[in-house]
């Protein structure tokens, strides 16, 4: 298993032509709705941000699958160059939001994007340091996560 992850970051390194600074599994949201969003691979490099759905299937949404065939699932990937980020938006959360709230910590990222901005909401693993990596690059964070 530790070949094969090696061998997927030495192939993701190589057809990017980045090298990777930080990674951790984390959830892209697709809507507004903040309560389920896409799995996948979160990933800081020296030049860009990244998301890469990875879609996974276990009997219970194999299941749910074959009772839905009409509504196939749209694959997202993101990058965001560094230099387009604006703003890291990290809200605070106290100790009860820590205590009830979402494992994963939720956080915004606004970017430049043709001739406009936009944002993307995301979850990440606390305990990967991908966030506070994250924050030290955005040019208005000051190098500051907050509640984490």
């Amino acid at each position: 298993m530790a070949d094969e992850a090696t061998e997927f970051w030495s192939t993701f390194e190589r057809d990017t032509g980045e090298k990777v600074e930080a990674r951790s599994m984390g959830e892209l949201y697709t809507t507004s709705s903040r309560d389920s969003g896409l799995w996948g691979l979160l990933v800081l490099t020296d030049k860009s941000f990244r998301f890469k759905h990875m879609p996974s299937e276990n009997w219970l949404t194999a299941l749910f699958k074959k009772a839905n065939r009409s509504a196939p699932q749209k694959i997202h990937d993101v990058a965001i160059p560094r230099d387009d980020i604006l703003a890291i938006v990290t809200p605070k959360r106290g100790f009860v939001a820590r205590l009830f709230g979402p494992a994963f910590p939720h956080f915004s990222i606004r970017c430049k994007t043709g001739d406009g901005e936009t944002s993307y909401a995301f979850s990440v693993d606390p305990g990967s340091g991908l966030l506070a990596a994250l924050v030290k690059t955005a040019p208005s964070a000051g190098g500051k996560v907050d509640g984490s």
